[in-house]
């Protein structure tokens, strides 16, 4: 069974992904480090080996959360949630 998601559900999801990635969550030991997860913080300047690791690990989760959210396809019929609409000038 598959849950059909709007357009303003995934546009909060994402607006609440930051604040989340605040919080600290269970690291499972399955998640690898991609190439640019390794070279950033092999490059990241003043860090000790146990911060490059946190930082290693951190950025290997994200990247499995971001996956998720780019692989997430919406119908073409989806109407966008906000209307762009200028505003008028002062002049």
């Amino acid at each position: 069974m598959s849950h059909a998601i709007t357009r303003r559900a995934l546009g909060k999801l994402l607006f609440a992904a930051p604040a989340a990635a605040a919080f600290p969550v269970e690291e499972s030991n399955d998640a690898k480090p991609s190439e640019a997860a390794e070279f950033l913080a092999s490059h990241e300047p003043g860090f000790s080996e146990e911060e490059r690791e946190r930082l290693r690990k951190a950025l290997a989760s994200q990247e499995k959360s971001l996956k998720v959210v780019r692989e997430f396809v919406l119908p073409r019929d989806t109407e966008p949630a906000l209307r762009f609409s200028a505003l008028r000038s002062r002049r």
